[in-house]
């Protein structure tokens, strides 16, 4: 740890807690970042992606319940960035003591070496879960009643930096394997992930997007939770997929190179700036086969409601509390309350509502969540099963088959169910459910 390394990644906590904005978009608009190495870069980002998501812990510990609001955002943001560097053992051996009394004084330096003690002090065991995992109440109450015993595993967990995975693109390459092969060819280290077959994870903090493989699209950057998605969703030879939720595409481009350039997916999003990006990753991904649609919020416009009614998939992958992706976006902890959960629940349902009358018989509706709320997944699945009889669950081991199935969905093999804690990728949530069709007369 160095002054400078803890001066940027204060500016980038500054960043969030003045402007709502996100490390990632801080970097990318820091004049002061821009020509250091790629592990500065990484190390910088880090820290200050773990000062975000243990603000709640490190602010009661040095100052109780109110925290440090009444610190400039500077001082405060600084306060932070050296209260993960005293957590990790970074900056003991560097004067940590005299320089954190510098920056935050009268807090109390030494309140960082009994954490824990502190910590445990709180009576409460709802309001003790969100201060130890510096997680909203809301939060910590759905965990508890969710996970039980396994709660601390999985909230410890959403606090650990997530892995950099790779998509091998097979419109580019043979398979992951030949991915592994040219990266480690250009320097960078990679391993198989455990359950996509097309996911590498990427050891150490190269350069990625210097490499000759991400210039022709030979990978995309995308969780291995989220590329099961895709494989759950499973298109037919030369069929039709509407990706109703597309984002920037992550799903949308795997979806393309699944059907191997056949067939056609239809993405639509309400937002314009998406889509562009998703028609730039397009170009570099050699993905041909893909419709783009700009769409309203509560409604799709003619031709998508036509391509919808003879699609074989609909791919709902639901705005969410974003629980499972923690790991990535730690500042969206504090992004969600009870006010938007409920929003965003009428969000789910009207999308789920659409996807499914449109469905025809024998098509299937594929709803996705990276949360780990069951009232976000299986809760929003039952609510719609049983309003319309005509749907039933696809199971996920029907579609991957029982081996492959069985390590990442649920107990019954009915859907997919993947957690941080015991899978190693974000939390994510994916059903097939299917339109009966009519019986014979």
């Amino acid at each position: 740890m160095t002054p400078q390394r803890a001066a940027l990644a204060a500016d980038l906590v500054v960043a969030w807690l003045v402007d709502r904005r996100s490390p990632r978009d801080a970097m990318a608009a820091s004049p002061l970042l821009r020509d250091l190495p790629a592990a500065e870069l990484a190390a910088i980002g880090r820290l200050a992606v773990a000062a975000i998501a243990g603000m709640r812990r490190h602010e009661f510990v040095l100052a109780g319940p109110r925290g440090l609001a009444d610190l400039p955002p500077p001082r405060r943001a600084l306060a932070l960035v050296l209260a993960v560097a005293v957590a990790t053992d970074a900056l003991l051996a560097d004067g940590a003591e005299r320089w954190f009394a510098a920056v935050a004084a009268p807090l109390g330096f030494a309140r960082l070496l009994r954490a824990e003690a502190i910590l445990a002090e709180t009576a409460d065991p709802l309001l003790r879960f969100a201060r130890r995992h510096s997680v909203p109440d809301w939060f910590a109450a759905r965990a508890l009643a969710a996970f039980g015993e396994r709660a601390d595993a999985v909230a410890a967990a959403l606090a650990q930096p997530a892995p950099r995975t790779l998509r091998a693109n097979l419109l580019r390459v043979a398979d992951r394997a030949a991915l592994a092969a040219e990266l480690a060819a250009a320097g960078v280290a990679t391993r198989p992930a455990r359950h996509a077959p097309t996911a590498l994870h990427v050891d150490g903090d190269a350069d990625l997007f210097a490499t000759a493989a991400y210039r022709r699209g030979a990978f995309e950057q995308q969780d291995e939770a989220s590329q099961l998605v895709a494989l759950v969703t499973a298109p037919p030879p030369r069929g039709k997929v509407l990706d109703a939720c597309a984002g920037s595409g992550g799903k949308t481009l795997a979806l393309a190179a699944a059907l191997g350039n056949r067939g056609v997916v239809t993405a639509v999003d309400p937002h314009a700036g998406r889509l562009q990006a998703l028609r730039v990753r397009a170009r570099r991904a050699g993905a041909t086969n893909l419709a783009l649609h700009e769409v309203g919020e509560t409604a799709w416009p003619a031709d998508v409601a036509a391509f919808a009614a003879t699609a074989d998939r609909i791919l709902i992958d639901a705005p969410c509390s974003g629980t499972g992706s923690w790991r990535r976006r730690p500042e969206a902890r504090w992004s969600v309350d009870e006010a938007s959960l409920a929003q965003l629940a009428r969000a789910q349902e009207s999308l789920l509502d659409r996807a499914a009358a449109a469905l025809r018989p024998g098509a299937r509706l594929v709803y996705a969540t990276c949360s780990l709320l069951p009232e976000e997944n299986v809760g929003r699945v039952r609510a719609l099963l049983a309003v319309r009889p005509e749907l039933e669950v696809v199971r996920v081991a029907e579609i991957l088959g029982a081996a492959s199935a069985a390590p990442i969905a649920d107990a019954d093999g009915a859907v997919l169910s993947v957690r941080p804690d015991l899978h190693g990728c974000d939390g994510f949530f994916a059903t097939a459910i299917r339109r009966r069709r009519p019986a014979r007369g």
